[in-house]
């Protein structure tokens, strides 16, 4: 995992604050990549904790019921405060919500409001003088209701200590972004290829890789042969540049060579076939371009810190505890 080309050891820890009639959609998309980036990583790059007004059950506006994690008053400092709110803001915007948000955001580095959870921030007064958007539907009535606010028509805004989402796939979006902040581009592509992704719905980071079509086209390339690895020379013909040039570009995007890319390419498809089961570690072996299974038992440790019989046992364990 050393390739990454913005990586850091530090953990985020992020605090969820739901309001009755929150949008389960949304609370999804922020958790998954979150979710997702720790197994990948094989750490706890992000912790986060789940709070509620009155530190009980809040329902979605499906219904879902979710229990608060923590009790409001033992949240401690953290770098993301995500409200969480989306039908009902009107009656939401008590000064008793201004009250807890305001106090929230002494503790909390970067105050987030996702859906209508940035009109609760806005009564709050915590986003005078910062660019911000909301829910298209509720953007005119925002900007007249606080002319404070300079409202912009985006899907997210990033101002300073201040983000604002505009709703439920934006908040995959904004999740991601902040992913690549702390851990570059290579790990979005597999975050993007394992929520089947695509460029049109990508984050901004991932985008500006998008945005090279030679590497675009040898990213391609590289997902396809998976079990049959090729050759760097070979991937610069056939995307129409340069060996040299290729590296160049690689190492801007991912900080890494193409082969360095390739292999985690290929070590992370080996990681999800040992967690789906029913393959062996051979088996999964060849299926990742390695001829020796000694070999690619040392390419998997190196990566990930677990060898591939961890990996199996590990599924095996959540396998056959399913079916007691």
């Amino acid at each position: 995992m050393q390739y990454w080309s913005k990586s850091t050891r530090q953990t985020r820890k992020i605090g969820f604050l739901l309001f009755d009639r929150f949008s389960n959609m949304a609370l999804a998309n922020l958790l998954e990549p979150l979710r997702a980036t720790n197994t990948l990583l094989g750490r706890q790059a992000f912790e986060w904790q789940i709070c509620t007004p009155d530190n009980g059950v809040v329902h979605s506006s499906s219904g879902l019921p979710v229990m608060a994690t923590t009790r409001l008053g033992d949240l401690g400092r953290g770098d993301y405060l995500c409200a969480v709110s989306s039908y009902g803001h009107s009656s939401l915007a008590t000064p008793a919500t201004a009250k807890t948000l305001r106090a929230l955001s002494d503790r909390f580095d970067t105050m987030v409001g996702v859906d209508t959870g940035a009109w609760l921030l806005a009564a709050a007064g915590l986003l005078d003088g910062h660019r911000a958007t909301i829910h298209f539907d509720l953007q005119d009535a925002f900007g007249e209701r606080f002319p404070m606010i300079d409202v912009e028509r985006a899907r997210w805004v990033r101002d300073g200590s201040r983000i604002t989402c505009s709703g439920g796939m934006a908040a995959f979006e904004l999740a991601c972004d902040l992913i690549g902040a702390d851990h570059g581009a290579a790990l979005l592509l597999e975050i993007t290829r394992l929520f089947m992704s695509d460029s049109a719905t990508a984050p901004q980071a991932m985008a500006r890789v998008r945005g090279d079509r030679r590497v675009d086209a040898c990213l391609r390339e590289m997902e396809a042969n998976i079990e049959a690895p090729i050759p760097l020379p070979v991937l610069a013909r056939q995307v129409g540049c340069r060996q040299r040039d290729l590296e160049q570009r690689f190492q801007k995007h991912f900080g890494a060579t193409p082969q360095k890319v390739y292999r985690r390419l290929r070590l992370n498809a080996a990681r999800r076939m040992l967690e789906s089961g029913g393959l062996s570690i051979a088996e999964v072996a060849l299926r990742a371009g390695y001829g020796d299974a000694s070999a690619f038992s040392r390419a998997f440790r190196t990566e990930f810190g677990l060898t591939p019989r961890d990996v199996a046992r590990g599924a095996l364990i959540t396998a056959e505890a399913r079916r007691r």
